[in-house]
């Protein structure tokens, strides 16, 4: 039972890791492998569920994404039980389901990640550099500039000209980004 039961929960995991890491805004395997510290082939190894990550990357996973190991293994409510052989949150439609609003504190952060790291794979400049760390410099650069000046840095975001060349879908993720970004920035300044 074991053996048999043993491939599917790795499948599960990898598309509940995925939708996780696309959620909490790494939009690019290559960026959320880099923050974890580990090759991105040995990262898509995971996602495709061809292995299984040691304790110590599910917990470096868990801090990176802000996430308990609990709702990255995806147990119900912290609860180690589960009916079956299907995990919370691994039913087959689900996959395709819009992932959630990130919330909480870190919520702007998070968004502001999101769209800077976007942004920088649309530069041509983030993909010449052979400095291995050159795009998360960028990434970290334009992440800091989001949340100490917002609106500005967004103005001259909409300026850019690699963006008004970037294909429409591209053009589409970042203004989606863009606007959730805001939203969340309004909603903090909200009075409570």
């Amino acid at each position: 039972m074991t053996e048999a039961f043993a491939p599917q929960v790795r499948t599960q995991f990898a598309r509940r890791l995925k939708a996780m890491r696309t959620q909490r805004g790494f939009q690019r395997a290559r960026y959320f492998a880099a923050s974890l510290g580990i090759e991105e082939n040995r990262y898509t190894r995971y996602e495709r569920a061809e292995v299984e990550p040691s304790l110590t990357l599910i917990h470096k996973m868990c801090e990176t994404l802000q996430v308990s190991p609990n709702e990255l293994l995806g147990f119900e409510n912290g609860a180690g039980s589960h009916a079956g052989t299907e995990l919370a949150g691994f039913a087959e439609g689900e996959a395709s389901a819009k992932p959630a609003e990130p919330k909480g504190a870190n919520a702007v952060g998070q968004l502001a990640w999101a769209l800077a790291s976007d942004v920088v794979a649309i530069r041509p400049m983030g993909r010449k550099s052979s400095d291995p760390l050159a795009a998360v410099q960028e990434t970290s650069a334009l992440y800091r500039s989001l949340l100490a000046e917002p609106f500005e840095t967004i103005a001259k975001l909409a300026d850019e000209p690699a963006l008004k060349k970037a294909p429409a879908k591209r053009k589409s993720e970042v203004a989606a980004l863009i606007g959730r970004l805001t939203a969340a920035i309004q909603g903090q300044a909200a009075p409570r």
